[in-house]
This record gives structure tokens, C-alpha cells and sequence, in this order.
């Protein structure tokens, strides 16, 4: 497996790639929000993705437990900039399954 660091890279330009193709005007809020849900998480990220890799999870097992993190994906920079809440969680669950596939494409 690559080190923790190199998987926080690959996600952090998957979010940079999923903000610029879902928003111009607020892209820089989304990747705000898109990092701040990351650090929040990142503990969990790196418990669950030894787990993963191990084969002690599945990767369904793997998906349900990042989407049970959906609520500290608060989106609040998108809110603050006036993004209608659809939208936000649109970019919310884009968010969750970039995770989820960059996570299990450098693991497997």
C-alpha cells in the first residue's frame, strides 16, 4: 500500500478534479469544503483503509462506513457562498464516492 500521505494526495486532486467539473463560481469554497471533510475524517480514513487492505473489511463494508461520515461533510464554505443545499449535497455525495473509489483503486 502506499503510505496514508500519498492516498490523502490522490484524494485531495479528486477533489480539486470533482469541484472544477461541478462549479465555477464557488470551486474554490467546494475544494474548501472538500478538505475540510478529509482532515475531519482522517483518522478513520487511515484506520479504515489498513482495515480494507488487510481484507479485514469489504469494500462495501469500506463505503458504508465512509458514507456513515456524510454529516461531517458539512459543505458550510458552499452554504456561506450561497449554494442552494440540493446542490451542496449533490457535491456531498459525489464527494463520498470519489473517496470510496480513489481509496480502493491505489489499495486493490
Amino acid at each position: 500500500m502506499p503510505d496514508f500521505a500519498s492516498l490523502l494526495d490522490a484524494l485531495k486532486d479528486e477533489i480539486i478534479d470533482l469541484a472544477a467539473s461541478h462549479f465555477n463560481d464557488v470551486r474554490e469554497e467546494a475544494i474548501t469544503d472538500g478538505e475540510a471533510f478529509l482532515e475531519r475524517t482522517k483518522d478513520d480514513l487511515q484506520r479504515w483503509t489498513r482495515l480494507l487492505e488487510d481484507g479485514e473489511l469489504s469494500k462495501q463494508e469500506f463505503e458504508s462506513l465512509v458514507r456513515g461520515k456524510k454529516d461531517l461533510a458539512e459543505m458550510n464554505a458552499l452554504k456561506q457562498a450561497g449554494l442552494a443545499a440540493a446542490e451542496a449535497n449533490q457535491f456531498r455525495d459525489a464527494l463520498l464516492d470519489r473517496v470510496v473509489n480513489t481509496t480502493v483503486q491505489v489499495l486493490l
